[in-house]
């Protein structure tokens, strides 16, 4: 069989190679080997360096094209210049940049970039990289804007900026992100998370010019932005805060999204804030959503009042499509009392829950917050069965609510037995021996899939009988978590003391089932 010559293959597929060899992460030296290839004949030198300038990071590869007389170390690893760069020593650069496709920044680089060096990019005599389609800027400091608008052109496409904290608001900023639409008018994908009212403004003036956003996470959005992004048919991801803008909205002014979301995440203050802010936005076709209340600052986790329309609402503004609801109440439970923790208000049972059983293409379903210790088997079978394709159920277990369970070992077995992908499951139940020759257990096929089983305050009697029934229905469980807080009323930590039995039985059964 005739075998060509690797230099004879197409250059795209030499890059492919390359590629392959550069994001081999057991190798960590990959870089070299690529150079190393550049250097090895003509023919691999080109696609070699355009896979190695491709993505970078830092400045330091910018320095390291430059003549070593040009370079000087300072003191704790800065690198500065000795003198400006000659036009000469710009084409050798220019050789380079305009293979960089991808650049990150963060506080260290910038910290161990001298004045020097920022200077001389600034004043480079053509676009320092024109070629340049992701940037990651992953620092606030007003000093480095400059440099950072020197980068900024048109061919961008995805913008990234201060990824793991909020943007610090200062007039600088200002200045530098009421310029991001006409400096990069074609961005599909921009990060940047911040709080401040006047970048809000700023951002969502960004926003409503830009026509070809795909993916989109970032602070508070106003009407018009929102409205903005409802019409773009590109639109897949949406992350965004709602804080004053609901109180001023009118209904259902927000037009219907044209295109169907793969995921969004809204982040309010409130869960009443939440409820008012979806019933602005009708009928959305998502596929996963994100909601998280933000800091809730009060004595209890959340107002039993809201919870009836908030359910209503994920009804009306979700189509039956949605595949992922999780929501999640940033709420410190170290805070909570046990007087009411046994609050009866908080509890709710299916006929709160009944407006979600539309979803039927349902697989994560997380309202681990709720207390929903008035939901019984019964109830709890309605609902999995019209959630057949489930795989996360999380289900009041966040909190070591203290309103017993209604829920009894059947209602677990209903939740097996109708739910056939399930993996992941948070539910707190009466874990008491049942008749395993009796329907529905006899009848139900177990589910090795079910690693993870979260039971929150649950009672339990016989620990032995217990374990082998579990196992019986999850023969890949091998422990249970559970509250087991020294604060706890002395029953709650008894039954901490026997789900530990639980857990040693079940760790010897799987172990034995294994051998």
């Amino acid at each position: 069989m005739h075998h060509a010559h690797v230099c004879l293959l197409p250059t795209e597929i030499l890059c492919d190679i390359f590629t392959t060899i550069r994001e081999d992460d057991s190798k960590p030296k990959s870089s070299a080997t690529i150079a190393a290839l550049a250097r090895t004949c003509r023919t691999f030198q080109e696609p070699a360096l355009d896979v190695l300038w491709r993505d970078v990071e830092g400045f330091r590869p910018f320095l390291s094209c430059l003549p070593e007389s040009v370079v000087i170390r300072m003191n704790e690893g800065q690198l500065s210049l000795k003198r400006p760069i000659f036009a000469g020593e710009w084409k050798i650069f220019g050789r380079y940049s305009h293979r960089i496709h991808s650049l990150t920044i963060d506080g260290y680089d910038l910290h161990t970039t001298s004045d020097q060096v920022v200077q001389v990019l600034i004043s480079m005599p053509s676009s320092l990289l024109p070629n340049l389609r992701e940037l990651q800027w992953l620092d606030d400091k007003d000093c480095f804007f400059p440099l950072l608008r020197t980068l900024l052109v048109p061919t961008i496409w995805s913008l990234t900026l201060k990824v793991y904290q909020y943007w610090k608001p200062s007039f600088a900023n200002s200045v530098l992100l009421v310029s991001l639409c006409a400096r990069c008018p074609y961005i599909q994908t921009f990060i940047c998370a911040y709080r401040n009212e006047d970048t809000s403004d700023i951002i969502c003036e960004a926003v409503c010019g830009w026509r070809h956003l795909v993916h989109l996470r970032t602070g508070v959005l106003n009407t018009q932005a929102l409205a903005h992004l409802a019409s773009l048919p590109s639109l897949k991801s949406l992350h965004f805060r709602s804080y004053d803008f609901v109180d001023d909205a009118q209904p259902k002014s927000i037009p219907v999204f044209v295109s169907q979301l793969k995921e969004m995440s809204i982040t309010t203050p409130s869960l009443s804030h939440l409820t008012r802010c979806l019933k602005n936005v009708p009928s959305l076709s998502c596929l996963s959503v994100e909601l998280l209340i933000d800091h809730v600052d009060s004595a209890q986790p959340y107002d039993p009042m809201d919870i009836p329309d908030l359910i209503i609402s994920f009804s009306e503004c979700f189509s039956p499509a949605l595949e992922q609801l999780d929501v999640e109440i940033d709420f410190n439970c170290d805070e909570l009392r046990g007087d009411e923790l046994a609050d009866s208000r908080l509890a709710f049972g299916f006929d709160v829950i009944t407006p979600l059983l539309s979803f039927s293409r349902l697989t994560k379903l997380n309202l681990n917050w709720l207390c929903t210790s008035y939901v019984g088997d019964d109830a709890l079978k309605n609902m999995v069965q019209s959630w057949p394709l489930l795989e996360i159920f999380a289900f009041g277990t966040e909190f070591p609510w203290l309103v017993p369970p209604s829920l009894t070992f059947i209602g677990l077995v209903h939740l097996i037995h109708h739910c056939r992908h399930l993996r992941s499951v948070c539910m707190p139940f009466r874990a008491f021996q049942i008749d395993a020759n009796s329907e529905p257990f006899s009848t139900t096929i177990p589910n090795g899939n079910v690693t993870f089983f979260s039971v929150g305050v649950s009672p339990v009697d016989d620990a032995e009988a217990v374990a082998y029934q579990l196992h019986a229905l999850m023969p890949n469980l091998t422990d249970v978590e559970y509250w087991d807080e020294e604060l706890m009323p002395p029953l709650v930590v008894a039954f901490g003391d026997k789900w530990d039995k639980t857990n040693e039985y079940l760790r010897v059964l799987t172990r034995n089932a294994k051998i």
